[in-house]
């Protein structure tokens, strides 16, 4: 019989990459505190030697602590943020994974401290939603050291990252066709801030159902917003001043929608009789507000968020990687044929 070759051993790592074992132990557990020369010198010897990392075994699993995940959200309050930290918290409890939760109130410099925070403490992996126009530097600095980060629902377009969102073009495609099929030419589109990816994909989504109706997109239709209801409710006043002819509005997350909705019905007009409208993620209170909308499978994204970074802890999988779930359309009493 072939006899069995020896398995690596750490101390063979730490020889070949000239580090000490503990360097090399902070490598394999994705530490930050180790410098970007000498993880790049572990990983070389790792693949140079052929060195299999083995944590999520049933052995190793007990002997070590549960692994820290930090989670940096721009406002909690958002309740499709909630949704996915759902998803995010039940699929920590299988992984055996501690959950950090990091809330910047869509502050810059409270995400900053928050960061500063992460940099200085034990924390294997990082899942990350940001909103601010400019990325905080210390995240570039995690995906030079190739540190296990994932960017969740909104993404950084550089090809060289990991992320989890839903398809934002195809659902805002069915929310823009569902209402060009009842019939609506004159669709308002009330965006969110123009520098997140949800926007441009939303937006992108909303020019193509347009296109393929031979439509295209008119500038005094396009409003933009900020995710919030009353920033809907106030875009939707001062377009309603204009006097612009519009049979729908498709608010790009349900938040404005309901603002939106809102604004026109404090003018004499009825939903849908007069106005239909269409939103976007379906937060629970949409169901009560009977509106139409397109429904992103938070819970799974959550999840696969999480299943993500354990398997980039682990060292299962590098970067980039890019994980696409499909939204449904959630058809309600707000919409209606004309």
């Amino acid at each position: 019989m072939r006899k069995k070759s020896k398995a690596v051993t750490i101390k063979e790592v730490a020889d070949r990459a000239k580090v000490s074992v503990a360097t090399v132990s902070r490598v394999l557990n994705n530490s930050i505190r180790v410098k970007g020369h000498l993880k790049r010198s572990v990983d070389q010897a790792i693949q140079e030697l052929g060195y299999e990392y083995k944590p999520s075994s049933t052995a190793s699993r007990k002997a070590r602590e549960p692994a820290r995940i930090g989670i940096v959200l721009p406002n909690i309050g958002n309740p499709y943020f909630s949704l996915l930290i759902a998803g995010i918290s039940n699929s920590a409890v299988v992984s055996a994974a501690e959950i950090l939760l990091f809330n910047s109130d869509e502050n810059i410099e409270t995400e900053k401290r928050h960061f500063s925070r992460i940099a200085h403490s034990n924390v294997q992996g990082v899942i990350y939603i940001p909103f601010a126009r400019e990325i905080d530097p210390f995240v570039f600095e995690l995906m030079e050291k190739k540190f296990p980060l994932v960017f969740l629902d909104r993404e950084l377009q550089d090809g060289e990252t990991c992320f989890v969102g839903s398809d934002n073009v195809e659902g805002a495609y069915h929310a823009t066709t569902y209402l060009l099929d009842l019939g609506h030419r004159d669709i308002v589109f009330i965006s969110g801030p123009s520098h997140l990816s949800t926007s441009t994909a939303r937006f992108e989504g909303y020019s193509k159902g347009l296109a393929e109706f031979g439509l295209k997109v008119r500038k005094e239709l396009v409003l933009y917003g900020d995710t919030t209801y009353e920033g809907g409710l106030r875009e939707m006043k001062k377009f309603l001043s204009r006097k612009v002819k519009f049979s729908a509005i498709f608010g790009s997350d349900d938040r404005m929608a309901l603002g939106a909705r809102r604004a026109v019905e404090e003018t004499g007009l009825a939903v849908p009789r007069d106005v239909s409208i269409i939103g976007y993620d379906d937060i629970p209170f949409s169901e009560y507000m009977e509106l139409t909308t397109i429904a992103q499978p938070s819970y799974e994204v959550g999840k696969n968020a999480l299943i993500l970074l354990m398997e980039l802890i682990e060292h299962r999988r590098r970067p980039p990687q890019r994980i696409l779930l499909r939204d449904s359309l959630i058809i309600r009493k707000s919409c209606r044929k004309v």
